[in-house]
């Protein structure tokens, strides 16, 4: 499985928050938006607000504002342990600095242990209130995550992790529904209620009356002498809706990665088919997101082509598997689309490695599907890389890496693929240069992050296939996490053990070291 470039990542950020601030905190509200203690000028959402204010300059300001309005949540929970604004506001923050590189590079710890905190916390909050749709989202998107990271501190086919991947996805498609289910009935409330205040005359208008965020707001400050505390919230829109179905296919496809079984294959399958069928159809019919939706049926119908042919499904040889693929993303035109560019990069490198891995990998015809079709995938992360300020740049030149040594091993027995021999030295080459591009792009001001590290690893990796291993044991001397990056890299056919000299052992799993 390629490692998936975090090209895109729904996030509620809807603040729990009050409308005004006494001088000292005396309730959970106060906490919130309230003066909390001598020293604090501001509290929670104000710090927020300081730390995004920050976030694209100076990320140490930015991680010690949000830190602040984590500590000042946590306060207030401290003396009001049910309120469910401070336990949201908390967990939401937390899962917020998980999805910035620059600002996790300034605090202690790793990803994954801030994302374990972020859902104890999201999980607390849901203790506090099972009926609120952000934070039944925002849970789902944190388990997503955990999934993902399983990937990253495990090699490729990891029993064990992929097991506790599939348990995180299934409770998130439980959240995940929960919430689209609340959704919907909120949103079929709220078109009732504006249908009845457009016919005054009719017998549902004499149900509550129906105010816009903005009068809501209005009318919270109307009522400043009665110090009333009032929550901001926003209808549910068919936007809204979009984004919860959005996410439920992004899960699912995440979900085929880790699929083992026929019974998994039918259930995902069942889940689906009304997504694909009936609702991302009314929810983007008209509005500028088809191409969005396009992009992520396309993913998940590699995802479930792939898992079929793993799992040996009749008629699902190398030669319509990769047909499938192609034609998945063939109506599609993404060349000014980085997200599309960066997804059906990683199909076809995810197709590349499960046709090597499958009985007729070590064909001829199986070497020239998969050189047609890194090729392929090279393209698009070349063009993808025209977008210098996308935030994954890094994780796009990692993945222009990892296809041309994929490339360069075809030029190995038993394949000995001609246009891979001829271009040898080129290929490693090549992913040296992408490899050290991405250490560029992932560097930051603290402690280096997992990306910076397995870039830095990788192209000591492509240095030691060119004939130079003295990075390649520097940096496994330096990075305790540089032994499971090769073990990956080697499990997703990046090198072969006997490409590299080395003067001690490397243990690559599954019985095979150097």
């Amino acid at each position: 499985m390629m490692p998936k470039p975090k090209l895109k990542q729904f996030l509620k950020e809807n603040k729990k928050k009050s409308k005004h601030a006494p001088q000292r905190p005396t309730t959970a509200d106060e906490y919130l938006a309230g003066k909390w203690y001598e020293k604090a000028k501001e509290a929670g959402v104000d710090f927020e607000e300081a730390g995004e204010k920050w976030r694209g300059g100076d990320a140490v300001k930015s991680a010690r504002f949000f830190v602040r309005a984590i500590d000042c949540y946590n306060e207030g929970l401290g003396k009001f342990p049910t309120s469910f604004d401070l336990a949201y506001n908390k967990a939401r923050v937390q899962y917020e600095l998980s999805q910035h590189p620059r600002l996790l590079a300034q605090l202690p710890g790793n990803l994954w242990e801030l994302l374990q905190t972020a859902l104890e916390s999201s999980r607390y909050a849901l203790t506090l209130n099972q009926t609120d749709a952000d934070v039944l989202f925002n849970t789902a998107q944190i388990l997503t995550s955990l999934a993902e990271g399983l990937h990253r501190q495990h090699s490729v086919g990891n029993e064990d992790s992929d097991q506790a991947a599939r348990a995180y996805l299934e409770e998130a498609l439980d959240l995940f529904q929960r919430c689209f289910e609340l959704q919907t009935s909120q949103y079929g409330e709220f078109q009732a209620q504006l249908a009845a205040s457009a016919n005054p005359g009719s017998e549902a208008s004499t149900g509550p009356e129906v105010q816009s965020s903005e009068d809501q707001q209005a009318q919270g400050a109307a009522n400043d002498q009665e110090e009333r505390w009032v929550t901001v919230t926003s209808p549910v829109s068919k936007e809204t809706l979009r984004e919860t179905v959005l996410a439920q296919l992004e899960t699912l496809t995440s979900l085929c990665d880790v699929c083992k079984d026929d019974k998994l294959m039918y259930i995902i399958e069942q889940y689906a088919e009304p997504i694909i069928t009936e609702r991302l159809a009314v929810l983007v019919d008209g509005t500028d997101r088809e191409l969005e939706a396009a992009i992520a049926r396309a993913a998940y119908t590699c995802a479930v082509a792939d898992a079929k042919f793993r799992l040996g499904y009749p008629g699902t040889d190398i030669r319509t598997y990769v047909a499938n693929v192609q034609a998945a993303w063939q109506p599609l035109d993404l060349n000014d689309h980085v997200e599309g560019l960066g997804k059906r990069a990683d199909a076809l490198g995810t197709c590349s490695i499960s046709v090597r891995l499958s009985r007729e990998g070590d064909t001829v015809e199986a070497g020239t599907l998969r050189w047609t079709i890194l090729s392929q995938a090279l393209q698009d992360l070349t063009a993808a890389s025209k977008f210098p300020d996308d935030v994954n740049m890094g994780q796009i030149n990692l993945l222009r890496g990892d296809m041309e040594l994929m490339r360069s091993r075809l030029g190995l027995p038993p394949l000995n693929l001609d246009v891979a021999v001829k271009n040898q030295r080129v290929l490693v080459k090549n992913a040296e240069k992408y490899y050290r591009g991405a250490k560029g792009l992932t560097a930051s001001e603290g402690p280096p992050t997992d990306d910076n590290i397995e870039a830095t690893v990788k192209e000591a990796l492509a240095k030691a296939l060119s004939g130079d291993s003295a990075l390649l044991v520097q940096v496994r001397g330096e990075f305790p996490t540089a032994e499971g990056i090769l073990a990956e890299a080697f499990e997703e056919g990046l090198f072969t053990p006997d490409q590299i000299d080395q003067d001690d052992t490397m243990d690559l799993g599954g019985g095979v070291s150097i």
